[in-house]
């Protein structure tokens, strides 16, 4: 039964993608892009099958419900050689009814200079955020089958435009969904679908309530596996990004987390990404990260370029917290 369920959803996930690819308006792209903190960072953004943390609200908002305890994450960073700012917050509480979270993703360009004559120079910002709202459950929640398939879904809210000299505000709302399975302590699978709402539902961003672009969609579908042989010391995974708009190819991402001890992991992967400039190529780039996790509190950096320029590598930190396990989801596999 779990096995019809989880191809039954992906067919609905790739319908909804060809939905939306119809839709004739322009299409602008989701700051969760980036792919939330450091630790998936340094894996290629190869996370949707592992979403165990709290910025699995951001990769596959399913996984929330497969947390045990209180998560919260911060990372920081500058993109493009420090040209702009880049922030997220998120949270996530297990609850009996479910597994509720929260996620912030700032972004944007501040004193973007212009001149209004030859002698006189002004400045403008550019700010683009997401709000998302997350809840999540064991599929086991609601049927009597399926005790180790978790389901969330996210309604995300996004204000984006310019202010200072030049001002102008958009707004608008999307949603996600993600399934992730453990099949066994040592293998998990994934489905997630970024930005399902369509158009004619009123999802989208523009001014005075219409809407005039539609966020980018993007269907995951993920595993994620710890060699037995390894006593669950190396996690490897695998994550296909199906981009739901026509003309653009698919992405692959590749991670790997090798733990040294209970304090100290070292990550690596190759990350694929749609190139800016023609939006039909594509080019990997490797990437690294590390963590130090004492007392429940881990620090995690990235090394991530893109589009094979050095000038555009990037670090990213990211601190995250995990409170005691006070409670454990029902189906939760150990």
């Amino acid at each position: 039964m779990t096995k019809k369920l989880f191809w039954l959803l992906l067919f609905c996930a790739l319908s909804l993608g060809s939905a939306a690819a119809a839709d004739p308006i322009n299409v602008t792209d989701d700051p969760l892009v980036i792919g939330g903190g450091a630790r998936p960072l340094g894996m290629g953004r190869a996370f949707a099958a592992i979403a165990d943390d709290a910025d699995a609200i951001f990769i596959n908002p399913g996984g929330l419900a497969s947390l045990k305890a209180p998560q919260a994450m911060a990372m920081f960073t500058n993109l493009l050689g420090g040209e702009v700012y880049y922030s997220e917050y998120c949270g996530a509480i297990p609850a009996d009814f479910g597994a509720v979270g929260i996620g912030y993703i700032s972004t944007g360009v501040n004193r973007i200079p212009s001149f209004i004559d030859p002698t006189t120079e002004v400045f403008t910002d550019y700010y683009d955020s997401v709000l998302a709202f997350n809840y999540s459950s064991a599929l086991a929640r609601f049927f009597q089958y399926a005790e180790n398939v978790y389901v969330g879904c996210n309604l995300k809210i996004y204000n984006r435009g310019f202010s200072g000299y030049y001002n102008q505000a958009a707004s608008g709302f999307s949603g996600d969904f993600g399934i992730k399975y453990i099949m066994s302590p040592y293998l998990n699978f994934a489905l997630a679908r970024q930005n399902f709402i369509p158009v004619s539902l009123g999802a989208g961003i523009g001014t005075s309530g219409a809407v005039e672009e539609a966020l980018a969609g993007v269907t995951k579908i993920a595993t994620a596996f710890k060699p037995k042989q390894l006593a669950g010391r190396l996690l490897i995974a695998a994550d296909l990004d199906i981009p739901s708009q026509g003309g653009q190819p698919a992405t692959g991402h590749l991670g790997s987390e090798w733990k040294i001890s209970p304090m100290v992991s070292l990550r690596a992967g190759f990350d694929q990404s749609i190139d800016a400039a023609t939006a039909s190529g594509t080019s990997w780039s490797p990437t690294l990260g590390t963590s130090f996790n004492y007392a429940g509190f881990r620090m995690d950096f990235a090394f991530h370029p893109y589009y094979n320029d050095p000038t555009l590598a990037t670090s990213y930190f990211s601190f995250s917290y995990a409170g005691a396990s006070w409670f454990a989801m029902k189906g939760k596999v150990e």
